[in-house]
């Protein structure tokens, strides 16, 4: 099964952890059957914390992934590893099974409206908004079917995310390469690092693709250059220095200078005003610090970074949320044999009768558009 195999993958890495660490721990022991015993607990917060800072002394203040991600260091490498094989098991192993409606067969989760602060749904018991995407390694899509005689039809905006920020930064140039089709991030990197765009710019210069992604959507989410730093390594397996990620940062803002001032501007009001709000006027609060919290500069940051994110985020949850009733509409005016069965951040997955399926992927897609045009 998958999650037998996924069970191997985690097992090679824990053997790998222990076997990187046991020199700086001088343990030989070995146990009844004769092989070696682990140096630590590897689960253990306390006994990571003595690893990374006392052994290995990397001055981390947590062993938390964001932090982990940012440490240049085999071992750090193996546990991030370990740790993503661990959490796909206890995710969708035996727990997620247990979910499943003995008389239907079928998962059947429960929906929170406003299940996140910007106003996304939120999706539990179990999370059917976190299933990973196929891959030959974890292929847990292939795992859910429509019903017999029944397909599915699945549409997602496409760089919803980025198209709201044009709009409501109203930058020309990323206006420009979303009207005219372009592939915005080969387009953003060809401004940053001063390329001609091309058609098959991401032939040419993939790296340099990899590098603009991360950027234009950690930006959103307001990230700093130590989580681009990360975000890098992820996308493309290069470490990059945090002097070379503020240089990343300001290209990028230099490339589309009306981005910059937008996010300064809703981030500056977050902050006067206690609030941010989408453009549809549901509002975000914020506890204001006193200017006598020793956090108070921590915590500022963080209502500018939340207030960045918000009006974009937002506004893609308040065209998911009018493009379902839309849709519920059509469903029920039309008589079609069929129900909406998931909405994931962007994307809208129903279940339709074979025979009706065709037409309604043309009504799913309409009712998407005309959703987002409210916007």
């Amino acid at each position: 099964s998958i999650i037998a195999a996924l069970r191997i993958k985690r097992d090679e890495y824990a053997k790998k952890f222990q076997e990187e660490i046991r020199p700086l721990y001088g343990n030989n022991q070995v146990d009844l059957f004769g092989n070696n015993t682990d140096s630590i607990n590897m689960n253990s917060t306390q006994k990571l914390m003595e690893l990374f800072n006392d052994k290995l002394k990397l001055n981390i203040p947590a062993t938390g992934d964001a932090i982990l991600e940012s440490v240049n260091h085999p071992i750090a490498k193996t546990l991030r590893e370990y740790r993503g094989y661990e959490k796909l098991i206890s995710a969708f192993g035996d727990s997620l099974l247990a979910k499943k409606n003995p008389v239907t067969g079928r998962f059947h989760p429960d929906f929170n409206q406003l299940g996140a602060a910007t106003g996304r749904f939120s999706c539990r018991n179990p999370n059917l908004q976190q299933i990973p995407r196929n891959s030959e390694e974890v292929p847990f899509r292939t795992c859910f079917n429509p019903r017999p005689g029944y397909k599915y039809v699945v549409a997602d905006y496409s760089n919803f995310e980025m198209r709201i920020l044009a709009d409501l930064s109203g930058d020309e140039k990323m206006l420009y390469a979303l009207n005219n089709g372009l592939d915005i991030h080969s387009y953003t990197a060809s401004l940053m690092f001063g390329i001609e765009y091309s058609k098959d710019f991401k032939k040419q210069y993939p790296q340099l693709r990899q590098i603009a992604k991360p950027i234009g959507f950690g930006l959103m989410y307001g990230m700093g250059a130590m989580g681009l730093i990360g975000r890098i390594r992820a996308e493309t397996g290069k470490d990059i220095t945090k002097e070379e990620s503020e240089d990343y940062i300001k290209k990028f803002f230099s490339s589309y200078p009306s981005v910059k001032g937008f996010l300064e501007k809703i981030a500056q009001q977050a902050v006067e005003r206690g609030y941010s709000k989408t453009p549809a006027g549901r509002k975000r609060w914020y506890t204001r610090p006193d200017k006598t919290d020793p956090d108070y500069r921590k915590k500022i940051s963080q209502i500018q970074r939340e207030a960045k994110n918000h009006p974009i985020q937002g506004t893609n949850a308040d065209a998911i949320k009018f493009a379902l009733v839309f849709l519920q509409d059509r469903l029920n005016k039309e008589n079609i044999d069929g129900n909406i069965i998931l909405a994931v951040h962007d994307e809208i997955v129903s279940e339709v009768r074979e025979d009706q399926a065709d037409y309604w992927a043309k009504v799913q897609s309409d009712e998407m558009v005309r959703a987002g045009m409210l916007f």
